[in-house]
């Protein structure tokens, strides 16, 4: 097009008429503006094109049939990767970084064992609190290499070394830690392309993927995943100064049930870093003044880790039955509140096609006029669409409750690696903790009291043992002991 604009072509000759393009508007156009305009005479060999003796009527379905003959090539390389994606084959032709193709078997994967150390390292950096941004600038000051600049060093086919060398973006790490594939899952049609003729890619909804688990080995177990995506939701943004706390994105108000803020002030008289109700700070008719220090949080977490880690020590099977029991009472009636709800919404979407029935009959006797029916209807199609979207999650939802017991059994498995908290660290916090929920102070003969719930990962709140379960378990244990110890005696 340039050589043309220039004046630098004179006849342009193609074998068929085909290989000028298949997209109709494109081809006409060129022919009918373009080449005119630019003094350019064009040949189709095989189809009898001339521009010098005028372009035929017939050219134009020339240009139409060509187009088919793209769409349904389309249509059929679509199919066939719709048919391998649901057969549990992974569609991308190049693994994610950390995995290389089995020289045995090209459409499996096995663990590029350099590459998925840093994944590792990318995921543990993130459950120690350190944001995307924050990984990046680690990783680029240690002159680590990127993965297209790993891949390129390995005689992996990629694209060009970027000019900046070991330079990490937030975009990279973000990529890194939002692929499922890492969990030994393979994740088809996560994307797509919006036509035959627009290659954009377009990303599908969570909702439209296929997903096969076990298919690879993990390089990242579930639950460190799970973590990191509860993190990544509820993200951890530095103050003002430049601050981060390792609670930041977990303490929730317990009165309106917004995210409290975490506020580290430069002033002098207010220097204690505290967390505050953020509905209240943006508008304080909406919530009361509440707030709580960050020393005295993280007192209380620490002090109630001990006590959970102790009585699992001391009372693992009393710990594991109470948490159960509790457990069972209370999801009970969350589910029947969820079905309900479910229920109510399937109960409506029915009401709203008969609505929507009726003013179509309406508008067809004339008692309702044209502009008044669409208004309507375009307002219980809205509702109805919304409806739909929630009974769709709240199906997902309970056909994909996890059982209680294994969930629990896991917890107490992590706390026996550790037994006893010596200090709060990040990884500890978010490796136990789904959340903290903090209720305004209440004011006793001049004393401040606080309601803090703890939710931990898996378990929920922790159920406090009365004296005669702690003394019941007691019993238990010197009961078992004192089994042990005749079956030794009786096996000597």
């Amino acid at each position: 097009m340039q050589l043309g604009e220039e004046g630098k072509i004179g006849t342009l000759i193609v074998k068929d008429h085909s290989r000028l393009g298949r997209n109709r508007l494109v081809v006409g156009s060129l022919m009918e503006e373009d080449f005119d305009r630019m003094g350019i005479r064009y040949i189709a060999i095989m189809d009898n094109i001339d521009t010098k003796d005028g372009i035929s009527d017939l050219v134009p379905m020339q240009d139409l049939f060509n187009e088919w003959h793209a769409k349904n090539t389309s249509d059929k390389v679509r199919k066939v990767f719709q048919s391998k994606g649901k057969s549990g084959k992974p569609l991308t032709s190049n693994p994610p970084y950390g995995y290389m193709k089995d020289p045995d078997d090209k459409n499996k994967w096995i663990i590029d064992e350099p590459a998925a150390e840093i994944v590792r390292r990318i995921f543990s950096m993130c459950i120690s609190g350190l944001g995307p941004e924050q990984i990046a600038r680690q990783l680029s000051r240690e002159q680590i290499m990127t993965p297209t600049e790993y891949w390129n060093s390995i005689g992996r086919k990629c694209s060009s070394t970027p000019e900046a060398s070991n330079h990490w973006c937030c975009a990279m790490i973000s990529k890194v830690l939002s692929r499922q594939e890492y969990c030994g899952d393979t994740v088809n049609f996560r994307s797509t392309t919006k036509s035959f003729k627009n290659k954009k890619r377009v990303d599908r909804p969570k909702e439209d993927w296929v997903i096969f688990e076990n298919t690879h080995p993990a390089i990242i177990d579930r639950e460190t995943f799970a973590i990191v995506q509860n993190l990544r939701k509820n993200k951890h943004r530095p103050d003002r100064r430049g601050i981060i706390s390792i609670f930041s994105g977990m303490v929730f108000c317990g009165e309106c049930g917004s995210k409290m803020y975490f506020r580290s002030r430069e002033c002098a008289k207010y220097d204690k870093p505290s967390f505050a109700c953020s509905r209240y700070i943006m508008n304080r008719q909406q919530c009361s003044m509440h707030y709580i220090r960050e020393a005295a949080l993280k007192e209380i977490v620490l002090e109630n880790l001990r006590r959970v880690f102790l009585n699992i020590q001391f009372f693992e099977s009393e710990f594991v039955k109470k948490q159960i029991d509790c457990y069972n009472a209370e999801k009970q009636r969350e589910l029947q509140s969820k079905q309900r709800e479910l229920d109510k919404a399937k109960n409506r979407i029915t009401e709203i096609d008969k609505l929507i029935q009726r003013l179509y009959e309406d508008n067809v006797s004339g008692k309702l006029n044209d502009e008044r029916f669409n208004t309507l209807s375009d307002t219980y199609e809205d509702e109805q669409k919304a409806l739909r979207e929630n009974v769709t999650e709240l199906e997902h939802y309970l056909s994909t409750e996890i059982d209680k017991t294994v969930s629990v059994q896991k917890f107490v498995q992590k706390v026996k690696k550790i037994m006893e908290p010596k200090e709060l660290t990040p990884e500890l916090v978010h490796e136990f903790i789904d959340k903290i929920v903090v209720h305004e102070a209440r004011y006793l003969d001049n004393k401040r009291y606080q309601i803090v719930d703890i939710y931990y990962n898996g378990v929920g709140i922790f159920k406090e043992f009365t004296p005669e379960e702690m003394e019941e378990g007691l019993q238990e244990s010197l009961r078992e002991q004192r089994e042990r110890k005749e079956k030794l005696k009786k096996t000597a």
